[in-house]
């Protein structure tokens, strides 16, 4: 074998070291021209993400409590470039409460869907035997009138004595009043085609059957009035929600604002309820909006939630659990509907994908994440800015709205202020889907004529609404609104 030698050896060292210092300063050169490209991460926590989307340049709103003086940071997100401005929220509107003695107005206001009267007019009666019975509860000089927005002015409430008139005084007697009003579903280009020519052809027809005057028909919208009407955003509505259910149910309150605009507070309600006494002598206090218990939040849905506030530039305070029942101040409710529209109509078109809305998911979401309480989460969104943004004072009214119609115990009534009773999915007694079966009857109605609590109320008030003509029930409305008069 031959052998190395010690020159050898070094020559080869050496080479060796020349070559290791090439490859590093040639690498060290190369680092400072490359671009070192980190892969972003989409999925850290909620309430840090940006979004990479530019929709109309996103809005972040951030809303600072830490002082009286509340500032906004707003930071504008586009593609290049990112913009922090700091602005000011202005303060809470000034409150001027309504004194208890003083002419209160008010209204209970409904959307009635003309199109399925077999299943949601046994509602409409009980509902309107309950506002009957408030009505002996209520202060002499307050006013309260049911509000009912829907497509036709049938013959059943003509008997009711409701009335096409918007209330011109506060000497008025309360009354029941219906504002004629186009669904989302059937604004159909044929019918909205030279501002909604013959949008209510039917009603109009109807109308000179029964001698009414067409030029007087209030109708809505109102055209002419862009507060109250976005055609943009009606035509967007048809587009995106017309197969939602409970879509018009806040979009009256949005379109129909100009009908009830002069009432001191409004009841903004599903049909599916009973007005309790309490209701009569009841008002909300210091400027504020009640909603009812919501139960659609989870910990994913509150985190979704306030990450989507975040993309569309809402304020987001952290609230929680608002139902769809809203009690105060008319303008307070033309807000909130306002943009709750506007929160659905983003949460249908980017957080939902297409089998979700078209309801082939069925429940299976249920309750992290469901299309069927689009209404709610819009309504999360609209309340959470408002109150972020200083435009209105909510509270939650846990033990006020949207109450038991089961319970039995006299002591829930008793010991507390329950301003309606509302019917769940549920087989207890009062159960809305076994008296709509027929599965009470008058004997029901005797064994719970003189019981107090809540379940015997909601049947009482369901069936005496049942065996009671429709002119029974209006002449009971007219003698009792004279007897708190």
């Amino acid at each position: 074998m031959r052998r190395i030698s010690p020159r050898s050896l070094m020559s080869a060292i050496a080479l060796s070291v020349v070559v290791f210092i090439i490859i590093l300063i040639f690498n060290n050169h190369n680092v400072d021209e490359t671009e070192v490209v980190q892969e972003k991460c989409h999925c850290p926590s909620v309430a840090e993400t940006k979004s990479s989307t530019n929709k109309s340049n996103i809005v972040k709103v951030e809303v600072s409590n830490a002082s009286k003086t509340e500032t906004t940071t707003i930071q504008v997100t586009t593609p290049t470039n990112t913009l922090t401005t700091t602005t000011t929220i202005p303060p809470l509107p000034p409150c001027q409460p309504v004194e208890k003695n003083a002419a209160v107005q008010r209204a209970i206001i409904i959307y009635y869907p003309h199109h399925q009267s077999e299943y949601f007019f046994p509602e409409v009666r009980w509902l309107y035997r309950s506002w009957a019975e408030m009505l002996l509860s209520q202060p002499p000089t307050w006013r309260t009138d049911f509000l009912i927005f829907t497509y036709n002015f049938s013959a059943e409430f003509r008997a009711l004595g409701c009335v096409n008139r918007i209330r011109q005084n506060k000497q008025e007697p309360s009354v029941c009043r219906i504002f004629l009003y186009i669904p989302i579903q059937f604004r159909t280009p044929d019918k909205i085609a030279n501002n909604f020519e013959h949008a209510f052809d039917a009603a109009k027809n109807l109308s000179k059957i029964y001698n009414d005057s067409i030029e007087q028909m209030i109708t809505v919208p109102m055209l002419n009035d862009s507060k109250t009407f976005d055609p943009k955003r009606s035509e967007l509505l048809y587009n995106v929600l017309r197969a939602y259910g409970y879509i018009d149910s806040i979009n009256t309150i949005y379109e129909g604002y100009n009908t009830f605009n002069m009432y001191d507070f409004v009841l903004r309600t599903d049909i599916d309820v009973f007005i309790y006494r309490h209701f009569g002598t009841y008002i909300p206090g210091n400027c504020t909006l009640l909603t009812g218990g919501g139960g659609y939040g989870t910990d994913f849905n509150r985190r979704k939630l306030t990450r989507i506030a975040h993309d569309m530039g809402f304020a987001h305070t952290g609230m929680s659990g608002m139902g769809s029942t809203w009690y105060g101040s008319a303008h307070d409710g033309f807000l909130v509907a306002n943009q709750t529209l506007h929160g659905m109509l983003w949460l249908a078109q980017y957080e939902f994908a297409g089998p979700e809305r078209e309801s082939k998911l069925g429940t299976l979401m249920w309750p992290e994440w469901h299309y069927g309480v689009l209404l709610l989460y819009g309504q999360h969104l609209a309340i959470n800015h408002l109150v972020g943004t200083n435009q209105i004072r909510v509270i939650i009214g846990q033990n006020l709205l949207d109450q038991s119609s089961t319970d039995a115990s006299p002591e829930y009534i008793r010991n507390g202020i329950r301003l309606n009773l509302h019917c769940w999915h549920t087989d207890n007694r009062f159960s809305k889907f076994a008296f709509k079966l027929g599965h009470y009857n008058q004997t029901e109605l005797e064994k719970y004529r003189n019981d107090t609590t809540a379940q015997a109320y909601a049947m009482r008030m369901a069936l005496e609404s049942k065996y009671m003509t429709l002119e029974q029930l209006a002449n009971l409305v007219r003698n009792n609104s004279t007897t708190s008069s």
